[in-house]
């Protein structure tokens, strides 16, 4: 395993504030001993570690004072569920938390990964936050889906590490906000690959902790990444990850603005990305008590959602219109995978779009007769978001496989023009 810049920066900064030390010799791959054993490491050892290829790896020979454990893991878990209102219905949906704080004392946690969750708790707290509460859902979704307690070790350990391949990543390009080019989507959607390698060189994580983690960004619909894995092809543990990975990131982006309700939207319209047996357990969870409700989103404009469902209309149209003529006049065209990718794409969001009441083809007539219903404008507002997002997931995806999607010059032109469109259309 290489280890990059970001993550050697990380590592000695925390030697600057925490007692890092070489527990071994360090060498270099050509047997040079590079540090001594008991050396302490901080930031002016940062220029040497970059140098060289290290032997053992750096994880192996680090150990720091008062170290994330797994009694640490389960203390702060408990902090959040007794804390923080979103984690509340958890708390109410389960007979008691104990089994699942438990996980988190049960999970295996080697030295070298356990310096690693050090790391992101104090040098990267976004990823070791986003980790916690992922698991917590994870957690509950494995126990509401009766898996033995064996198993539940099993989610703990894969939810905690499952981001540990960000630390590997620049931090400016996870920034909120940023907006990512091909080469720095490449690198950014690489994450669950660096965790399954670092995961790999460790047999007790190895394959069913590390292939878990592979698979937490992949979708049922074939959607997902880095392999675009579809249906039976994730695995149990995988397909828990993944939901708990969505609930967990959109509870970060909205849950003070607009509580349990877009979380509902986005269940309802990416059932097929979804084992639809834990997304029910989550539908359940949100019946159970919502904080905060659609009639405390405040006023909503009934223009602004007819403009928004015009252009989310728009989109569709134009790729319809563009696909619908290629068909006919070069159909050869249409059959190329890029162009073929992009349609099977598009047509599952309005069919998701339909399975949730919504008809792609009437989207600005939905709002006649409601203009005075805050509640039914919040939701369609909301519906508009979640297909909105979907779309720049659709462009992104695109940019992501689009070097495997072959085509021509006229299908390659004909995505790249609806992109742009949608692209403009997305950011009014």
């Amino acid at each position: 395993m290489n280890y990059d810049e970001h993550y050697i920066d990380s590592v000695t900064a925390l030697g600057d504030t925490h007692e890092v030390v070489a527990s071994q010799a360090v060498f270099t791959r050509n047997g040079i001993k590079l540090i001594e054993r008991g050396t302490r490491i901080n930031s002016t050892f940062r220029e040497k570690l970059l140098q060289h290829k290290l032997l053992p790896p750096i994880d192996q020979c680090l150990v720091v004072a008062g170290g994330v454990t797994q009694a640490a893991l389960r203390e702060r878990a408990r902090e959040i569920l007794d804390a923080e209102p979103r984690f509340q219905l958890l708390r109410t949906a389960l007979p008691g938390i104990e089994r699942l704080l438990n996980a988190f004392y049960a999970m295996p946690l080697a030295p070298a990964l356990a310096f690693k969750l050090t790391v992101a708790r104090e040098q990267r707290p976004e990823i070791y936050e986003h980790s916690v509460q992922m698991t917590l859902i994870a957690l509950f979704l494995a126990i509401k889906s009766r898996l033995p307690d064996r198993d539940l070790a099993t989610v703990a350990a894969a939810g905690m590490l499952h981001d540990i391949g960000e630390l590997h990543v620049d931090p400016q390009l996870l920034r909120p906000g940023h907006r990512l080019d091909a080469a720095e989507m490449r690198h950014v959607y690489a994450h669950p690959m660096t965790a399954y390698l670092i995961l790999q060189e460790h047999p007790q994580y190895h394959p069913e902790i590390s292939t878990a983690v592979f698979e937490h960004h992949e979708r049922l619909d074939g959607s997902g990444y880095p392999r675009g894995l579809k249906g039976e092809e994730v695995g149990p543990v995988g397909q828990i990850l993944m939901l708990a990975e969505a609930v967990t990131t959109l509870f970060e982006k909205s849950w003070r603005t607009h509580g349990a309700s877009r979380l509902s939207v986005m269940l309802k319209m990416n059932r097929r990305k979804f084992n639809r047996e834990l997304v029910d357990h989550l539908v359940g969870l949100l019946h159970g008590g919502e904080p905060r409700g659609l009639d405390s989103m405040g006023e909503v404009s009934a223009e602004a959602v007819v403009a928004q469902l015009d252009q989310l209309a728009e989109i569709f149209r134009n790729w319809h219109g563009a696909y619908q003529a290629c068909t006919v006049d070069t159909p050869q065209v249409a059959e190329a995978p890029l162009v073929d990718f992009v349609n099977q794409r598009i047509v599952g969001l309005e069919r998701a779009l339909l399975e949730t009441g919504f008809h792609p083809d009437e989207l600005a007539a939905l709002t006649a007769g409601i203009e005075d219903d805050a509640v039914a404008l919040a939701e369609m507002q909301l519906m508009v978001r979640e297909s909105r997002w979907q779309v720049s997931d659709i462009l992104n995806e695109v940019g992501r496989r689009g070097a495997e999607l072959q085509a021509d010059a006229a299908g390659r032109a004909l995505v790249d023009n609806w992109i742009k469109r949608a692209e403009t259309l997305i950011k009014d």
